[in-house]
């Protein structure tokens, strides 16, 4: 797993369903084999009814050293009855300061359409068709199952379209119960959660009293150990 999909692999923020998203403000730490080698930043913004998500990450460290390497991602969405709903998604990887990797598309559930739009990697536009219901992306996929864990806390299935300017797919997530885990020194209680089917484990700890924001995220991959962890968070933005 490259660090881009280490670090836009990991979103997620929710309170009540009878409320609002609050914006906040978070930090959270990748690393590889006990290696710390980025940090990331996250924001939430609300306006009216639409909700705006950012994500910025660069390497840090002795792998600042070796690489400059940073992810810029954006997120706009919805919430209504079927949950989250993306509206548009963007996302800009640069290498020592160039472009890698740079897609941007438009979705529209209700018309069951995702669009591409012109970028410097992404030079033709390109269209999916999607399934009936919601639709989310990298970045708001664990936002989205952070909504459906409050909502319904029942449930222990819990299935997705993720679009990401590259294809759209289904994701099977599976809710295990709780757990303990560390954070800041301290023993916490924590939603357990693990994506099912084919590709490399990965769990992920969610916590009620951080709006259900994914606090942990740990998987394996090719005998690395990858873990993402949340540094800092508070409510309100900088």
């Amino acid at each position: 797993m490259s660090i881009k999909t280490s670090i836009i692999i990991i979103a997620g923020l929710f309170c009540a369903s009878t409320q609002a998203l609050e914006p906040h403000f978070a930090k959270y730490q990748l690393s590889i084999n006990g290696l710390k080698i980025a940090e990331e930043t996250r924001t939430l913004h609300k306006l009216e009814d639409n909700f705006f998500y950012t994500a910025n990450a660069k390497t840090t460290g002795i792998a600042a050293l070796v690489k400059k390497y940073s992810v810029a991602a954006s997120s706009s969405f919805t919430i209504d009855e079927l949950g989250v709903d993306d509206i548009s998604y963007q996302i800009m990887e640069l290498e020592d300061t160039q472009v890698k990797e740079n897609y941007s598309i438009d979705i529209n559930s209700k018309h069951f359409k995702v669009v591409s739009n012109l970028t410097k990697t992404q030079p033709t536009i390109l269209t999916w068709d999607t399934k009936p219901g919601s639709v989310v992306d990298p970045l708001s996929l664990f936002l989205a199952l952070a909504h459906d864990l409050e909502k319904a806390p029942d449930k222990t299935e819990f299935f997705y379209q993720v679009a990401n300017g590259q294809s759209v797919k289904q994701h099977h997530y599976k809710k295990t119960g709780n757990q303990s885990i560390s954070l800041n020194q301290k023993t916490i209680k924590a939603i357990k959660i693990e994506k099912i089917g084919d590709g490399d484990k990965l769990e992920a700890y969610f916590f009620p009293e951080y709006q259900y924001l994914p606090i942990s995220i740990k998987q394996v991959k090719n005998g690395r150990d990858y873990h993402y962890q949340i540094t800092n968070y508070q409510l309100g933005t900088l």
